[in-house]
């Protein structure tokens, strides 16, 4: 692979990385807000008008909602990046040795099954009861996942440092 080549490819998934990184600490934190303001302890009485950290139920889950799509979008162009990477673990049973990442592979997907599937269920005007169910499994499920992005975050930190001094390094060699 050319020199041009492998630039273009550290920056793409870097750039990917990176947005993932921003709208998923976005996500997460709207997500919480949500969750602990708005969900928790209200016995199904919600106060959407009532302000969290200034905002409203609806400017939260507006925000909530815009970045789910957008770390969705990032989602599919990082699992494609690293597509080669799942089949090698799948093909060879690694997945021992990989925990960590296949269930977070795993949990994001459900999270955003739970996730989609209340705003299909409330567009086709549906049961209300299984909407909230469901509501309530992506809630639980995220809690967990949130745990699992730290801690993979963590683990990967010193490559986003390492990786943003080699983009600048690269672009100064230009």
């Amino acid at each position: 692979m050319k020199r041009t080549e492998k630039k273009k490819i550290n920056s793409t998934t870097f750039a990917i990385n990176l947005g993932l990184l921003l709208t998923g600490l976005i996500m997460v934190f709207s997500g919480l807000i949500i969750q602990f303001s708005y969900h928790m302890g209200n016995h199904g009485e919600i106060k959407f008008n009532h302000p969290a950290l200034g905002f409203t139920y609806y400017e939260w889950s507006d925000l909530h909602k815009i970045m789910i799509v957008m770390v969705s979008s990032f989602m599919i162009f990082h699992i494609k990046q690293h597509w080669k990477w799942y089949k090698i673990v799948i093909r060879k049973n690694l997945i021992a040795k990989n925990r960590q990442v296949i269930i977070l592979s795993v949990l994001f997907i459900l999270v955003a099954l739970t996730g989609y599937i209340p705003w299909f269920v409330h567009l086709s005007n549906e049961s209300e009861i299984f909407r909230k169910t469901v509501i309530e499994i992506h809630d639980k499920l995220a809690l967990i996942l949130t745990v699992y992005l730290v801690l993979h975050l963590i683990k990967r930190i010193g490559w986003f440092f390492g990786r943003k001094a080699k983009c600048r390094t690269d672009k100064i060699v230009e």
